[in-house]
């Protein structure tokens, strides 16, 4: 499913402070939530992008990641 393939992981640290855990749970809502709409057709890619970016999400390393996961699945 494409939105395997895509998906970004936000991933909680050890000790994290009450806000940082806040901070982190609303990054993973705006990812996930723009993993789903990208792979319905709701948004394009660049504003799939943009919104990975606001959740800080360091694209430079997220878009070969994805590039990969789609060439071994064939796209």
């Amino acid at each position: 499913m494409l939105t395997d393939l895509i998906k970004c992981e936000i991933f909680l640290v050890p000790q994290a402070s009450q806000e940082e855990i806040s901070d982190l749970i609303k990054r993973e809502e705006i990812t996930h939530l723009a993993n789903t709409r990208f792979a319905l057709g709701e948004i394009s890619f660049q504003d799939y992008i943009d919104c990975l970016e606001v959740a800080g999400v360091c694209i430079d390393e997220y878009l070969p990641v994805i590039d990969t996961n789609c060439r071994l699945a064939g796209f």
